[in-house]
């Protein structure tokens, strides 16, 4: 933060603590107000305090606030909450999420690790596989922003998505819900078990089934009477539309309490998510065409034996090129799928995705001042798929389909032990393990491709610890470090040959030291600021899908990650508890940004994977929470934030097509005599709105019938334009939008019932959150020179459309 910064900040703490509750003791942290605005506890730094006393960037989404909105997935929660982009994308990798700007890129590698980490029930998951298998039964979602290695460890160093799922409570109670939204004809049945065993022992039980027809159309079909009367056999078959999946999950719960002392927590999970596949789905769709239609003169030729067929190319142009909710993308050609390596013969492909999830949780309290903790997290994922990136109503090159395979197997064990002292000085420390195995591949379907496998098994070790000093009554002076050790090794072997790499392991070590210092002048007010530094580990890259035996070893080895900056805020609770407000700004530099691409140039899709020198992130962001003692059962939310993230240092290779002019003017080809590089320094970071925010309220009370309340909200949520393309494209700028969310329910007094109809993107506006160039368009011999007229099309990740559910409710006990 600048001078001019802290100044402001430091003057709005005097104007806040004049509005504060002025009869409020001037005591510490221990004796935190809770109010009606302020009921969640957070856990963001390994303890319990109320969100109006802990020095962290956080939002939080309790439990009912989930219900309402119908959250029960990561990507739900782009629709609900300011400044987050999720993005599912095909192969491995499962899926991107950023926070502030910084996230992982587009791309399909799945040896790539997120950004932001996914910790579920106090299990930290790096992969991006969270973002596809839905999370059901939550108890909150905390969404930390900005660099968490102290209390998250490495791959955090954008923030941390922490979930905690419901426990059993002390009543024997039991939900069931039924839901069905309209325009994907998605049907949703959901059944929670949940109460006391034994005196000491407690189980919760939930089990979730959905199935969906799809919220996009196909329209490739209506290229096939003109396409197949100029060439038969042109298009061989499309799907009606996508996504076409059923998802099933699962999560028992047994929770222990013998003693006032000790507590026992043990979660099984299971999540299943079946489908056709990804990009038959619509997945990725056209979202533009520089030449005003879908480039299809390369396919069109190779179905005409070679020959151009520009009638041919034309009457397969049926995709319109913008993001919506059609698409227009043909099924695998059968004749592809004779003799597959996968023994695979459904020419609408498979997206089969499973994760398992558990955890045990011990807490012992030797004595009234220290807690000891541990948490064991064992996670397998899953996926197998098979799809063709032709995105066209046409699959003509055999080149173009993949079939994959990826599991991980992750082992995770964490200790820490706290204290809770009446004097000065407390503190935290742990320790942390994780083991992990990897093993994936990507190959093309035709007959006889080689198999590539990667194998890569990592191991990490840290250690932990903070200290928290009450400089006086209402300050706090905390600080602590982690110290990491990743180890990773890696192997490739095709067709069970092993093949040449260097280096075949890899060492990443770090030390990322975090201080805060908080005042608290009262219960209602806290100000803090805090330095921080976050750490992603480096890795191997899985880059190889075809090809002959390696002639020389394989360098796939790309740098850590790593962030170091500044943030201070201020968390006030106003007009007796009425009204929260929080405010936060902040200023990171981040090095060595990991950024993954899918590179199409050559025709054939290969995954890359490179660092991008520096970049800086800073910002200011704010959000309130209103609710008027005049009008009970109203509450008036809204966040903006202002976030400038640009590169200052990024030698990125050129988009296809991008002339000298256009920027592709470095790292100069001698045998090509072609440019292959740009530099992006001064530009934002890939999906990095400048300006996001939201503004809504909610209102409960009750109706003429007596016994039966009802509820309504509405939400917007608006980001302004950014770019999702790894390269920067300017054809995949999407302009600034606005989404439109809002609910209505009734209910009984009692809970025993409730039916709500739910709607999310009302004024159904389409974006893309992920960008990567479509196969077979484009002149790459174009790129890095004079010449234009060589920009690919481009297919994207559209965000869902309109959605209007209606959830049918019972609460029997």
């Amino acid at each position: 933060m600048d001078v001019k910064t802290g100044i402001s900040c430091g003057a709005l703490a005097w104007a806040l603590i004049s509005f504060a509750d002025p009869a409020a003791a001037q005591t510490g942290p221990e004796t935190e107000v809770v109010t009606g605005v302020d009921e969640v506890v957070v856990t963001a730094r390994r303890r319990d305090e109320a969100p109006i006393s802990v020095p962290v960037a956080v939002t939080v989404l309790g439990s009912e606030q989930l219900r309402t909105l119908a959250v029960d997935s990561l990507q739900d929660l782009r629709a609900v909450t300011p400044g987050i982009s999720v993005g599912e994308v095909s192969g491995g990798v499962g899926g991107t999420v950023s926070l502030r700007g910084v996230g992982t890129t587009a791309g399909s590698n799945p040896t790539f690790e997120q950004t932001v980490a996914v910790n579920i029930d106090g299990v930290q998951l790096s992969r991006g596989g969270a973002v596809r298998v839905g999370q059901i039964d939550m108890e909150k979602i905390e969404v930390l922003r900005g660099p968490q290695a102290l209390f998250f460890g490495k791959n955090s160093p954008a923030g941390v998505i922490s979930i905690t799922t419901a426990d059993p409570g002390r009543s024997f109670e039991v939900e069931a819900r039924a839901g069905y939204e309209f325009n994907a004809k998605e049907r949703q049945l959901e059944a929670v078990v949940s109460g006391p065993i034994t005196e000491t022992l407690g189980g919760r039980l939930v089990v979730y089934g959905a199935d969906m027809e799809g919220w996009r159309e196909n329209i490739a079909g209506q290229a096939a009477e003109a396409a197949n009367a100029i060439r038969p056999g042109s298009v061989t078959g499309a799907t009606s539309g996508g996504p076409q999946q059923s998802f099933f999950f699962t999560r028992g719960t047994l929770k222990w309490e013998p003693t006032d002392r000790f507590d026992a927590r043990l979660k099984l999970s299971y999540a299943k998510n079946e489908g056709i596949g990804y990009n038959q789905a619509g997945g990725f769709q056209r979202i533009y065409c520089p030449n005003g239609a879908p480039q299809l003169a390369p396919q069109s030729t190779v179905l005409n034996g070679g020959t151009p067929n520009a009638d041919l190319a034309k009457a397969l142009s049926v995709d319109n090129c913008r993001p919506d909710a059609t698409y227009a993308n043909g099924n695998i050609n059968p004749a592809f799928l004779v003799n597959s390596p996968e023994g695979f013969t459904d020419p609408s492909g498979a997206g089969d995705y499973s994760q398992q999830l558990h955890s045990l949780e011990l807490n012992y309290r030797p004595s009234e001042w220290l807690k000891l903790t541990s948490v064991t997290g064992w996670a397998k994922n899953e996926d197998f798929r098979v799809d063709t990136y032709a995105v066209a109503p046409s699959d003509a090159v055999a080149a173009n389909d993949f079939s994959g395979n990826t599991g991980y197997i992750q082992f995770t064990q964490e200790v820490r032990v706290s204290s809770d002292l009446p004097g000065a000085f407390n503190f935290l420390a742990g320790a942390f393990y994780e083991s992990s195995e990897l093993e994936t591949y990507t190959r093309a379907i035709s007959a006889g491709s080689p198999l590539f496998l990667h194998n890569i098994d990592g191991e990490t070790q840290s250690v932990f610890g903070q200290v928290l000093w009450d400089v006086a009554s209402t300050v706090e002076l905390a600080g602590g470090l982690r110290w990491s050790k990743e180890s990773k090794d890696f192997a490739v072997s095709r067709e069970g040959v092993p093949q040449p790499v260097s280096p075949a392991s890899a060492d990443f070590e770090n030390t990322s030291p975090e201080v805060t210092l908080t005042w608290r002048p009262t219960d209602r007010l806290t100000l803090y600021g805090a330095y921080k530094e976050g750490f992603k580990s480096g890795g191997f890259a899985a880059a190889t899908n075809t090809g002959p035996a390696f002639a020389s070893p394989l360098n796939a080895m790309y740098l850590p990650e790593s962030a170091q900056g500044f943030e201070g805020g201020v968390k006030a609770l106003l007009f007796d508890g009425a009204l929260r407000l929080n405010l936060a700004a902040y200023d990171y530099d981040y090095t060595n940004l990991q950024v993954n691409s899918l590179d199409n140039s050559s025709g054939v899709p290969v995954i890359r994977v490179n660092n991008a020198g520096a970049a800086t992130v800073k910002g200011l962001e704010a959000d309130f929470t209103l609710r008027l003692p005049q009008v009970r059962g109203l509450t008036i939310r809204g966040a903006a934030n202002y976030n400038d993230a640009k590169y200052t240092d990024f030698l990125a290779t050129c988009y296809i097509g991008q002339t000298i002019a256009d920027g592709c003017n470095l790292l100069l080809n001698p045998s090509t005599g072609r440019y292959t590089g740009q530099q992006l320094a001064g530009e934002r970071l890939v999906n990095a709105p400048e300006w996001t925010g939201s503004l809504g309220a909610a209102y409960s009370g009750p109706t003429a019938i007596e016994g039966v309340d009802w509820g309504m909200n509405i939400d917007t949520l608006y980001k302004s334009e950014y770019n999702p393309h790894p390269e920067l494209h300017p054809g995949a700028l999407q302009n600034d939008v606005a989404f439109l969310n809002a609910g209505v329910r009734v209910f009984s007094a009692d809970r025993t019932w409730e039916v709500a109809l739910i709607g999310r993107n009302l004024t159904e506006e389409f974006r893309v959150d992920v960008a990567s160039n479509v196969p077979q368009t484009g002149l790459a011999a174009r790129t890095g020179t004079a010449l234009t007229g060589g920009l690919a099309d481009l297919s994207g990740n559209v965000n869902r459309g309109r959605e209007i559910m209606l959830q049918v409710t019972f609460r029997p006990f």
